[in-house]
């Protein structure tokens, strides 16, 4: 359920659901991969939540106990989380040093799912660090991998960061391809979060292209998803999240 939450742009409900997960494993005693899952997540979900001065402790507990277990399926999510713990801090150097060390373990084992995870990563760091032809390269297959292990999720994330590396190239006729279909996706799917990263994008391509007009709905758009996220307790912090204070801040002024 929490995991589910996650996906809508449900933070606070993601956090709460998670921590009565972890207070009923604690209870039981649990030692085993399902504690790692689920320490992980809920540092993952207070991370996602703007909050990631939280998170750290359930990912060294997560981490300590996947190394005791020898898990490294285990130990790649974790650095995965870890690294996007970073991304939302604006660190992107340090989320890529993650994410390249998530890789490492992740190639070293047979969880498809995990390897697939570190590679969109790298990806979207890669974006965030100027490097978007690099991620062009990779993200349409990516999105393409993730369809077919059935990520749903992932394959939205892989086609909204595809475009934003398109806007960043100035190759906005594949930018706006890609976002009608990744926004129309991710509204049916109740993306909330994704969906407006879409909008803001496409508001973006149009005033990059002269139509202020036009984009001024996708900006507002943009901006009362992010409003709706943020008014759930729990999750007043999330649009400190780098990665959605820029998209805020900008929209706001736009407008």
């Amino acid at each position: 359920m929490g995991t589910l939450f996650a996906y809508q742009g449900r933070y606070g409900a993601a956090v709460n659901a998670k921590q009565e997960a972890l207070k009923a494993f604690r209870e039981l005693g649990d030692r085993s991969s399902w504690m790692i899952e689920i320490l992980g997540g809920y540092g993952d979900a207070l991370a996602q939540a703007g909050r990631g001065e939280e998170s750290q402790k359930s990912f060294d507990e997560a981490m300590s106990l996947a190394r005791e277990l020898k898990n490294d399926a285990s130990v790649a999510q974790i650095l995965n989380y870890q690294g996007d713990s970073s991304f939302y801090r604006g660190d992107f150097k340090a989320a890529q040093s993650l994410y390249q060390q998530a890789m490492g373990v992740a190639s070293h084992t047979t969880d498809r799912g995990q390897v697939l995870i570190s590679r969109f990563n790298l990806a979207k760091a890669a974006i965030k660090e100027g490097r978007s032809p690099a991620a062009i390269s990779s993200l349409k297959g990516l999105a393409q991998e993730a369809d077919t292990l059935g990520l749903e999720y992932l394959s939205a994330e892989c086609s909204i960061y595809l475009a934003e590396a398109l806007v960043s190239a100035k190759d906005y006729s594949r930018a706006r391809q890609e976002l009608e279909r990744a926004v129309a996706r991710t509204e049916k799917l109740g993306l909330r979060t994704l969906s407006a990263q879409g909008y803001y994008l496409l508001a973006t391509i149009l005033r990059a292209t002269g139509k202020g007009k036009e984009a001024a709905p996708h900006f507002r758009q943009a901006l009362r998803l992010l409003d709706e996220i943020r008014k759930e307790a729990g999750a007043e912090k999330v649009i400190e999240r780098a990665d959605l204070k820029s998209i805020y801040t900008d929209s706001t002024r736009s407008l």
